[in-house]
């Protein structure tokens, strides 16, 4: 035991004391340094997602004249049932009718209402592509959001360059099945899969944030 308390008397506490507190700062510093990188990295994630979420928003604004044009279009398909035609042997002459008379002026209108959603879904397209470097968690349910905002508007640019149309060879297979393609759009399951994807898309968001 003597020997034990005579080898404690003759540590230099001084250095030793020093060296412990040095491993300790290391320690704290090395800790701090992780969770400062961490929260780089973070804020990095968030910044992203700010943008990202700027442009889905301005989609979901500017999609909903588009919807409403595609909507009363279609009534106006149903206006012209029982109209006279040429095409009377053909499914969906009413159809048509319609697109050789108003379908120009409707489609014009149309298109102006779709070329800012073009730009928007360039920059979403954009930016998707770019956040997979963040490394983001979950961040295939974003991915997927955005892949279905996509469809829906290719859905109505198609819709709306259609009807436009008006001289087309409706006798023809490939232009029947296009039209009837048109004709069968489904502007509730647009609104639907809009709501849904924004909705997705605003929990992973969330999801993000919360890590703040």
């Amino acid at each position: 035991m003597y020997q034990y308390f005579e080898f404690l008397t003759k540590l230099d506490w001084t250095g030793t004391l020093s060296a412990i507190a040095a491993v300790w700062v290391a320690i704290i510093a090395t800790y701090a340094l992780g969770q400062w990188k961490k929260q780089i990295k973070l804020q990095k994630q968030v910044d992203f997602i700010d943008k990202l979420t700027d442009e889905v928003h301005e989609f979901m604004l500017a999609a909903s004249p588009v919807v409403s044009s595609i909507k009363f279009t279609k009534i106006g398909f149903e206006s012209y049932k029982g109209a006279r035609t040429n095409y009377k042997n053909i499914e969906n002459n009413n159809a048509i009718s319609f697109i050789e008379s108003r379908g120009k002026e409707s489609s014009d209108r149309m298109i102006s209402y779709i070329e800012p959603l073009r730009k928007i879904v360039g920059k979403m397209k954009s930016l998707t592509v770019k956040g997979q470097i963040y490394g983001i968690e979950n961040y295939d349910k974003c991915q997927h959001a955005i892949s279905v905002i996509e469809h829906v508007y290719r859905q109505m640019e198609s819709f709306a360059y259609f009807i436009g149309n008006t001289n087309l060879e409706w006798e023809n297979p490939e232009v029947q099945r296009a039209l009837n393609s048109v004709v069968q759009i489904d502007t509730d399951l647009i609104d639907r899969n809009l709501s849904e994807q924004n909705t997705a898309y605003l929990l992973f968001a969330q999801d993000l944030y919360k890590q703040i």
